[in-house]
Formats: C-alpha cells, sequence, structure tokens
C-alpha cells in the first residue's frame, strides 16, 4: 500500500515546464542508517499545493543514503524532510542553486539534520544561528532582505522570513525585487503565501471575544462595527517595554478617540491580579482591556502569531490592517495620516 501511495504522490508532481537556465540541483543525504527504507523529500510550503507542501522530489533511504534531484531556474529556500511511517520525523531548511550541489547529514549524537552547500546557504542558513533565538533569526534575516548588495541574496532572506510572517517592510521589499528580478518560483510561491496569510489574518482579527475587567465579554466584531480604526495592543504588566508604550497610547487615545479610533487591549499576564492592579492602579487605562487568563497560550495571541511583546496591529471597520508594530510616535503619525484635518 505505501509503494502505491508513493507512485500516486510521484505520479502527480506538478511539472513546472522549461525554463531558460533551469538546471538540475542535486541533495544527497548521507547518515541515515537507521532510517532505511524511510522516504526523503523536499520542497516548499505553498497552499495551493495538496496538503500545503509542494513536493519536488522524494526517494527512498538504502544504506543510510539518498539522492533527490529537481530542475530549477532561481535559487530557492527549500525544506528538507525525513518521513518515517508517512510523518515527518526530521526536518531542515536550506537554499538551493541551479546546477548546484548539496549535503544533507544526520548526527544521531547531536540530533536533527544539516544542510551544506551552495553560495547563498552559509549567508541565509549560517552553522552559526543554531543557538539563535526566533527574534534574534528575524533581525538577522531583516537586515539582509533590507540591505544586502545582492539582491537575490535579499530576496532569499525574504523568503525565509516570509514563511513566519509578513510586515510592511517586507511588503515593500517584495514588490522592489519583484520589479528587479521578475518573476520566479520564491516570488510566485511569496504572492501565494500572502493572498492566503491576508484571508487568515482578516479572518483572525475580525473574530474574537475575550473578558473585560468586569468580567463582560468584548467582542472585537463589534468594536470594529462601531469605530473606523481599531487598534489591538498585546501587553502585559511584566513588560517593561509594553509599560512604556502606554504614555504613546494615551496621546493617541486622546487625540483621535473622538474621531473614530479605539484601543482594544490584550493582557497576556498569567495573574488577573496583576492585571486589574496595572490597568487599574498602576497606569489607569481608559480604553478597552481584555484578557483570556492564557498568557501566550491564548487563544487571540496564536490567531495574531503573537511571539513577543509589546505587538499590535491597527485594523479597518472591516477588519483589514492598516499597519503593524506602531511604537512610539508613529502610531500618531500613522493616525494623522488616516484623519487628516
Amino acid at each position: 500500500m505505501a509503494t502505491i501511495k508513493i507512485a500516486l504522490k510521484l505520479g502527480i508532481l506538478v511539472c513546472l515546464g522549461s525554463v531558460a537556465q533551469a538546471a538540475e540541483t542535486t541533495i544527497t543525504a548521507t547518515g541515515f542508517e537507521q532510517h532505511d527504507g524511510e522516504l526523503l523529500e523536499f520542497g516548499y510550503a505553498d497552499p495551493r499545493s495538496d496538503g500545503g507542501f509542494e513536493v519536488l522530489d522524494l526517494a527512498f533511504v538504502e544504506n543510510g543514503e539518498a539522492t533527490v534531484r529537481a530542475d530549477i531556474e532561481n535559487p530557492l529556500v527549500v525544506d528538507v524532510r525525513l518521513l518515517v511511517e508517512e510523518e515527518e520525523s526530521a526536518a531542515v531548511r536550506g537554499v538551493i542553486e541551479p546546477a548546484g550541489r548539496f549535503q544533507v547529514a544526520s548526527n544521531a549524537r547531536e540530533g536533527g539534520l544539516r544542510f551544506t552547500g551552495g553560495n547563498y546557504n552559509p549567508l541565509i542558513f549560517p552553522s552559526s544561528a543554531s543557538g539563535e533565538s526566533e527574534l534574534e533569526t528575524e533581525e538577522r534575516l531583516r537586515q539582509i532582505y533590507l540591505g544586502h548588495d545582492d539582491p537575490t541574496a535579499r530576496l532569499l532572506a525574504l523568503q525565509a522570513a516570509w514563511l513566519e510572517g509578513d510586515d510592511d517592510d517586507q511588503n515593500a521589499t517584495f514588490e522592489e525585487l519583484r520589479a528587479v528580478l521578475g518573476e520566479n518560483r520564491a516570488i510566485d510561491l511569496m504572492h501565494a503565501l500572502r493572498n492566503r496569510r491576508v484571508e487568515e489574518i482578516a479572518r483572525a482579527m475580525k473574530y474574537f471575544a475575550a473578558l473585560n475587567l468586569d468580567g463582560e465579554e468584548v467582542r472585537l466584531e463589534d468594536v470594529l462595527q462601531e469605530n473606523r480604526y481599531t487598534l489591538v495592543e498585546f501587553w502585559a504588566s511584566w513588560c517593561g517595554p509594553c509599560i512604556a508604550e502606554i504614555p504613546y497610547l494615551k496621546s493617541a487615545y486622546a487625540n483621535f478617540r473622538d474621531k473614530g479610533f479605539e484601543i482594544l487591549s490584550v493582557n497576556l499576564d498569567e495573574d488577573p491580579e496583576a492585571w486589574k492592579t496595572a490597568s487599574v492602579d498602576d497606569y489607569e487605562i481608559p480604553w478597552l482591556n481584555v484578557c483570556d487568563g492564557e498568557a501566550f497560550d491564548s487563544t487571540i495571541a496564536k490567531l495574531y502569531r503573537v511571539k513577543g511583546i509589546p505587538a499590535n496591529y491597527l485594523i479597518t471597520s472591516d477588519g483589514k490592517r492598516v499597519a503593524r508594530h506602531l511604537r512610539g510616535e508613529s502610531l500618531e503619525r500613522k493616525l494623522s495620516e488616516l484623519f487628516p484635518e
């Protein structure tokens, strides 16, 4: 049965056609002696594909080794995955290039996989980055896609970051690089991911509910309908940078509340008393203020893909995002654009 499934999977792989300068890329995996008979595949996340993953090639592990190949026309960020009983058991991300030769090694002592080879891979996924936090990785990639001299390097860094989330700088960089580099697989893929994310964010932004300090349910959909623009602000009483934002939020609220602006704070404290004390006694927060008591496990935080705070989203009355992470005076500047005198 497994053989039939694999044959069918191979049979439905999409042929991208003959593209100028396309060349075969090879990835050789070694050190998989414990996984003989299992399947190695590589490809990339794509919302248009079955299961959300476009498979470029797959091969069985034999004598601890496997080789996968694909014709590509431009450098591309891909995932190499080891499948055990048809479920992913290990994966690694790397950059492949036309006519390139790459290696994936299994390190049983350290665990995980290691991807090497090519000109761009050491820049986008350096071995020194193994101990980075998610925020450190995001910042390193950000520096590349905003400032590197090589537009292809910028595109690859953008693709690597794009899979985790996007912001206004990413969208502007994407449009700039699309104009410079033209259509290629990475750009086509990111365009599809952006379209899907816009739909997901719109749904997430429009529908959630939580309790305020009086135990009353506040529904975001109702707040949006009653205001032209709503800032969804994630914070916690223990977060110094969050507290530092409160004076800026108060100023914006005072200046634009009567024009159709509202703030809906989503608190991520674990202790409800800490939330109450900070909101009422310490900072006298005047805007809408809710909490679901789940801290960073909050369903709301997960919907918005919040990994660090403070974080915020400025949303229109119909649930569309206008801006993200408006900190300090940037919030009032943006509101001044949206509410001209």
